[in-house]
């Protein structure tokens, strides 16, 4: 009998092992929000500005992205504006990066070539920010 309860309580036990590490989420490493808003003032007051922001776990470090347009930006024809102002931020250390870049005005969606950036507010899960590969 006593080998028998010995054997349930290891079955037990793995059971509950297995089920804790089921009940573990993910953890969410980038995310991104996409905004059209007119300013009150500055250089482009009352003209529809769009800005997309978005964040990234790097080697524990946060970064946070902020991509807005600019007095530069046009829009094509196929509904992407040139000439987006970003911004990389190191939340730990204060580090400011600038590049360029583009955005697509239907979805929010911008990509830095410089970088192979890309940070998409439709994604699954709350957006997405970071690399991505060229398709040939």
């Amino acid at each position: 009998m006593g080998k028998y309860n010995q054997g349930y309580n290891n079955q037990n036990q793995g059971y509950s092992n297995n089920n804790n590490n089921q009940n573990k989420q993910k953890v969410k490493h980038s995310g991104a929000k996409h905004t059209t808003y007119f300013p009150d003032s500055g250089p482009n007051k009352g003209v529809e500005q769009h800005l997309t922001t978005g964040w990234r776990l790097s080697n524990k470090e946060l970064i946070s992205i902020k991509a807005v347009t600019t007095s530069k930006s046009n829009l094509s024809d196929k509904g992407w504006f040139g000439s987006i102002a970003v911004t990389f931020t190191n939340t730990k250390t204060g580090v400011q990066q600038f590049h360029w870049g583009t955005m697509q005005k239907s979805t929010g969606k911008v990509v830095v070539d410089s970088m192979a950036i890309v940070i998409n507010p439709k994604a699954k899960n709350g957006g997405y920010a970071g690399t991505f590969l060229r398709s040939n």
